[in-house]
């Protein structure tokens, strides 16, 4: 099952925001700076574009799959602890603030939470936690 993220309107139009504001001071730069700035600009850009288009998240026969653009992330079914649904704006695999909160075994708070955003979120959880056989008991 794959499923791409969720995309909050106030993310997505930071995004695209700053893509506009991007290729306004590109169009405007003087022509004896117009190579950084294409060298800088264009793959800022081609990267937004990337992750805004590129985020998703597959379950896999053995591990969750989960892609932001050029970054990604394999979560062994068996090394998952706990899944909770949860909102909040950590820095992460997610393109919106509702989010399932993935805690991973032997790994601390920091390397082992990874936060993802699925269109929907709570078939996605559900199919998820079936895969998981060795989430704690709260």
């Amino acid at each position: 099952m794959r499923m791409k993220s969720k995309v909050d309107w106030w993310l997505g139009a930071t995004m695209w925001t700053t893509i506009a504001v991007v290729l306004v001071i590109l169009w405007i730069v003087p022509e004896e700076e117009r190579l950084l700035g294409y060298a800088i600009g264009l793959p800022m850009i081609a990267l937004i574009i990337w992750i805004y288009f590129g985020t998703y998240y597959e379950l896999r026969e053995e591990y969750l799959y989960c892609r932001s653009g050029p970054f990604f992330e394999r979560i062994a079914y068996d090394k998952i602890k706990s899944v909770r649904l949860c909102q909040n704006l950590w820095s992460s695999l997610a393109l919106s603030a509702k989010r399932i909160e993935i805690r991973q075994h032997g790994k601390g708070f920091l390397l082992g939470t990874t936060y993802i955003s699925p269109e929907n979120r709570e078939l996605f959880f559900r199919e998820l936690v079936k895969r998981c056989k060795n989430l704690e008991k709260t």
